[in-house]
C-alpha cells in the first residue's frame, strides 16, 4: 500500500517536470544564414505554419534570416531545426540568445541611461515616448511622468521643444530656466521628421549647469590650499590659524581683514578646503581689479539681449558658479554704491538676478570677504553700506603684517629661497648672517608677497652658494634710521651725550616698527633684558 510520503513525492516530481517542461517552451531564436534566391522566406514561413508554431518575430537582413519562435519545448525545437536545415539555399542554424532589435534597443538603453546629461523624446503631441534616468533627476519628473505622459507644457516651453515643434529649427548650447530652486540648464533640441519632413518629434538633450560648474572647476582650479600649507612659527600666527580653523567649520560669512600681501587669499582658500562644502567650487573674484560696468555682469550674471555683445543666450554671474561653494570677494571695500546695494539683497535673500533678467535664482553659498581697508572707517564717512559690513563682518579674521610676526621672516625667506632655488635651478644653500640681519630688520610694508619678490629676484643675481647682503634689493629704508644732526656746537654736548641721544633714538624707532624687546634684541643683536635696561635708561615705554 502506498505511503502518503511516497504520493508526496511523486506529486512533487510530476509538479517539477510540468515546470521544467513550461520553461522549456518559450521562446525559440534562431539565425538562418542563406544564399539568396526569391521565395526563401515563404519557405521558412511555410513549414512553421504547417507545424502550427506561432512566429513572434522575424527579422531579415542581407543574407541572413533572424527567426524568433513562441511556446516550443525541446523536442519541437530540433525537428523545427532539422527541417528548416533542408530549405534550399540554407547553409546552416544557430540559436541565438535575443533578436538583433532587441541587442541594439539593450546596447542603446545602456548607454542612454549611463549619460550623465538628460534625454528626453517627445512626439509631436507633446507625449514623452523615451527618458532616461539624468533627464529625470535634472526636471525631476516623477516615474508615471517619464513613462509615456504628456510632458508639463511650461517644460515644453522652457525648453524650447514646442519651438523645435513649430519651426523645425535646433538649437545648440542654449541656456535656458526652468524654475527658481532649479535654475539654468543648458538645453540641444533636435527635430525628429517623418520620410516626408514633417517634424513628428523632438530630441532633447539637457544639461545640469551644476555638471557644467563642477566640469569647469575640475578643469581649470588648482590644487586645494590648507592650512597646512601656510608656514609660520609665531606665536601671533598661531592664535590667527587656530580662530580660523574653528571659523572654517561654519557656514556664517567671514571677513578677513590685512594688509596688502598678507596672504588674505591664502586663508580664504583654505577656509575653503576645511569646510563641509571642500569638494565644490571655491570662486574667487578681485573687486578692485574689475571695472564697476564689469563688476555688475561678473557678479550676476546677465540674460541674453541685456546689453550689446551679450553672449546669446546669457552667461552666469559667480554667485551661480559658486552654488554650492564659497565664494570670495577680495578687496570688497572697492565695490561701488549701487553694487553694496544688489550685494546686501543676495545675502539677505540667498536669491541672485542676472543682469537684465526677471527671473530668480535661489543660491547656497557660503561668502567670504576680504579687504585691506577700515570698512568701519569707510561706514563712519557714508563710503560703505552700514547694514552691508554687519552683513560680511559676522565672523572677523585680522591676518598679522609680517612685521608683527617677525619669527616667520627666517622661516619664510628659507621657504622661498628653497622653492627658487629648484625652480631657477641654483645650487644655493642658505642666507649669510649680514644678509639675514638686511631681512629681518626691514619693515615689509609689502609683507609676504614682497618677501617672496625679493627672495626670487636674490636668486636671480647669485652667482655662488650662498645668498650675500648686496643680492638682497629693498624698496625703502632697509632698516636705516633718520639720526638727527650729530654735531650741535650751540649746546656743546659731551660725546657720550651724543651717543645716547643717538642711541635713544635708536631704540624709539626700533620699537615703533617691532613692538617687542626680544624683536628688537635680534635686530639689534642685544638680548631683550639688554633692550629692557636700555628702554629704561631712556625712560620709553615697552
Amino acid at each position: 500500500m502506498e505511503t502518503l510520503f511516497s504520493k508526496l513525492l511523486k506529486s512533487g516530481a510530476i509538479i517539477l517536470q510540468q515546470l521544467e517542461e513550461r520553461v522549456q517552451e518559450v521562446y525559440l531564436r534562431l539565425r538562418i544564414p542563406y544564399i539568396d534566391r526569391i521565395g526563401i522566406v515563404h519557405d521558412i514561413s511555410s513549414i512553421l505554419s504547417k507545424r502550427g508554431t506561432s512566429i513572434r518575430s522575424m527579422e531579415v537582413e542581407e543574407g541572413t534570416v533572424f527567426l524568433e519562435c513562441q511556446n516550443v519545448n525541446q523536442d519541437q525545437r530540433l525537428e523545427i531545426i532539422e527541417e528548416l536545415s533542408g530549405i534550399s539555399g540554407v547553409q546552416t542554424i544557430v540559436e541565438i540568445p535575443f533578436m538583433p532589435s532587441k541587442g541594439r534597443a539593450d546596447q542603446l538603453d545602456a548607454i542612454v541611461s549611463s549619460v550623465q546629461d538628460g534625454i528626453l523624446v517627445v512626439n509631436q503631441d507633446g507625449i514623452i515616448t523615451q527618458c532616461n534616468p539624468a533627464a529625470v533627476r535634472i526636471l525631476r519628473l516623477s516615474a508615471q511622468q517619464a513613462q509615456g505622459q504628456p510632458l508639463d507644457p511650461g517644460l515644453i516651453k522652457h525648453l524650447l521643444i514646442r519651438e523645435t515643434l513649430e519651426t523645425g529649427c535646433q538649437h545648440t548650447n542654449r541656456e535656458v530656466f526652468i524654475t527658481s530652486d532649479q535654475g539654468y540648464c543648458v538645453v540641444n533640441t533636435i527635430p525628429l521628421r517623418n520620410n516626408s519632413g514633417d517634424v513628428v518629434g523632438v530630441i532633447a538633450v539637457i544639461r545640469d549647469t551644476r555638471e557644467v560648474r563642477n566640469l569647469m572647476r575640475n578643469m581649470t582650479t588648482s590644487l586645494p590650499m590648507t592650512f597646512a600649507d601656510i608656514p609660520f612659527i609665531s606665536p601671533v600666527m598661531e592664535k590667527v590659524v587656530g580662530q580660523a580653523r574653528r571659523y572654517a567649520t561654519s557656514d556664517s560669512t567671514i571677513l578677513i581683514n590685512g594688509e596688502t600681501g598678507t596672504g588674505k587669499e591664502l586663508f580664504a582658500r583654505a577656509l575653503h578646503s576645511a569646510s563641509g562644502r571642500a569638494n565644490a567650487a571655491f570662486v574667487p573674484i578681485n573687486c578692485a581689479a574689475i571695472p564697476d560696468t564689469l563688476l555688475e555682469s561678473e557678479l550676476f550674471g546677465y540674460a541674453e539681449g541685456a546689453f550689446t555683445g551679450a553672449v546669446k543666450g546669457g552667461k552666469p554671474g559667480l554667485f551661480e558658479l559658486a552654488n554650492g561653494g564659497t565664494l570670495f570677494l577680495d578687496e570688497v571695500g572697492d565695490v561701488s554704491a549701487h553694487l553694496q546695494v544688489k550685494l546686501l539683497r543676495v545675502l539677505q535673500e540667498q536669491r541672485v538676478r542676472r543682469v537684465g533678467s526677471n527671473k530668480e535664482v535661489a543660491i547656497d553659498v557660503r561668502i567670504i570677504a576680504a579687504t585691506n581697508r577700515s570698512l568701519e572707517k569707510m561706514v563712519a564717512e557714508k563710503t560703505f553700506r552700514e547694514d552691508l559690513f554687519y552683513r560680511l563682518n559676522v565672523i572677523p579674521l585680522q591676518i598679522p603684517p609680517l612685521r608683527e610676526r617677525f619669527e616667520d621672516i627666517r622661516l619664510l625667506s628659507n621657504l622661498f629661497l628653497k622653492r627658487y632655488a629648484e625652480k631657477l635651478q641654483r645650487p644655493l644653500k642658505g642666507f649669510s648672517p649680514s644678509a639675514l640681519q638686511r631681512l629681518e630688520s626691514y619693515n615689509w610694508p609689502g609683507n609676504v608677497r614682497e618677501l617672496k619678490n625679493i627672495i626670487e629676484r636674490a636668486v636671480n643675481l647669485v652667482d655662488g652658494e650662498e645668498v650675500r647682503s648686496e643680492h638682497i634689493f629693498l624698496s625703502g629704508p632697509s632698516g636705516s634710521i633718520d639720526l638727527p644732526t650729530l654735531v650741535q656746537f650751540e649746546t656743546y654736548q659731551t660725546l657720550e651725550e651724543r651717543l645716547g641721544e643717538v642711541e635713544r633714538i635708536i631704540l624709539q624707532q626700533t620699537y615703533q616698527r617691532f613692538r617687542s624687546s626680544r624683536r628688537m634684541g635680534a635686530v639689534l643683536g642685544l638680548s631683550h633684558t639688554a633692550v629692557l635696561k636700555k628702554m629704561r635708561k631712556y625712560e620709553l615705554p615697552l
